[in-house]
């Protein structure tokens, strides 16, 4: 990551993590993070040889989750309840970081530190909408956070929605098992590989980073007559009707790291795009070409 990209998404999560601890103290708050005694908020046990599964509510602006999640595979169920789009990142601080650790790092110069980790999580998401994804989570301090921006320019991450967890020891039935899935596709600079293409039906697509850097993939459903790159120049200005409904994917993934993500696709026209920003000039990674359209069926 470059200082730009550090200062801009990083330092987002120190000061939305910060207010909404604060936050989580006052009683009768409506924008307190949502408390884990929600029926929507239990990191859900594993039965024999299958993932825990988390279930993350998104509202505006403000995630409702557990705050300790099993180690191992996990499935993340994403259910937007707001009335923007919204994702689930998810980010680990390795060596026993915490969020405290994260606020000094970035009030020094240099580049950012090595033990902030971005390990996928389920991607955008339309308001209604649910996108499902998994990573494997290792012991440690985590957080889920948005880093879509708001039509006003300002990221959700720095209104509050940023949550943090635990992932505890004890790895859950099936937890030992990687992603995986029946079509695989491949992140590099500047591209997104399938290993066959696309059809109609219900599809688990296993993604993979193989890029230097870190990437996303966003699975766009096109309205007719569009392409992917309608859809990344809405999202500049997120004026007017989008050329495209989010159908979620995976979120930013560390060099070399996976997960996956289901969909459930009609014949049509799709677009997979990446919003992250560059390391060398901090533009996001579909103007440098990470930005397809696909037929499926």
């Amino acid at each position: 990551m470059s200082r730009a990209f550090a200062r801009s998404c990083l330092g987002l999560i120190v000061v939305a993590t910060v207010a909404g601890c604060k936050s989580d103290r006052r009683s009768g708050d409506g924008g307190a993070t949502v408390a884990a005694a929600d029926s929507s908020s239990r990191a859900d046990s594993s039965t024999a040889g299958t993932p825990a599964t988390v279930v993350v509510t998104a509202a505006d602006y403000r995630f409702s989750a557990p705050s300790t999640v099993p180690a191992g595979l996990v499935s993340i169920d994403l259910v937007n309840h707001g009335k923007e789009m919204h994702q689930a990142q998810i980010v680990k601080l390795e060596d026993g970081k915490t969020i405290a650790d994260l606020e000094k790092a970035l009030s020094s110069q240099g580049p950012p530190p090595s033990w902030i980790k971005f390990v996928g999580g389920a991607n955008g998401v339309a308001p209604g909408g649910e996108a499902h994804a998994a990573s494997v989570l290792t012991p440690g301090n985590y957080a889920f956070l948005c880093f879509i921006p708001s039509p006003d320019g300002k990221m959700h991450a720095a209104k509050g929605m940023v949550q943090p967890f635990t992932v505890a020891g004890g790895a859950s039935a099936g937890a030992s098992e990687a992603p995986h899935g029946d079509v695989t596709m491949k992140l590099t600079d500047y591209n997104f590989t399938l290993s066959k293409p696309l059809t109609p039906g219900k599809h688990t697509i296993l993604v993979e980073n193989a890029g230097p850097q870190p990437h996303e993939v966003v699975l766009l459903k096109l309205a007719p007559g569009k392409k992917a790159e309608d859809f990344g120049k809405w999202a500049e200005t997120m004026k007017g009707p989008p050329p495209a409904q989010p159908l979620g994917g995976v979120t930013f993934l560390d060099k070399g790291a996976q997960g996956s993500f289901t969909a459930d696709l009609t014949a049509g026209d799709y677009g997979l795009i990446c919003f992250v920003p560059d390391a060398k000039d901090g533009k996001p990674h579909f103007v440098h070409g990470m930005i397809k359209t696909i037929k499926v069926g």
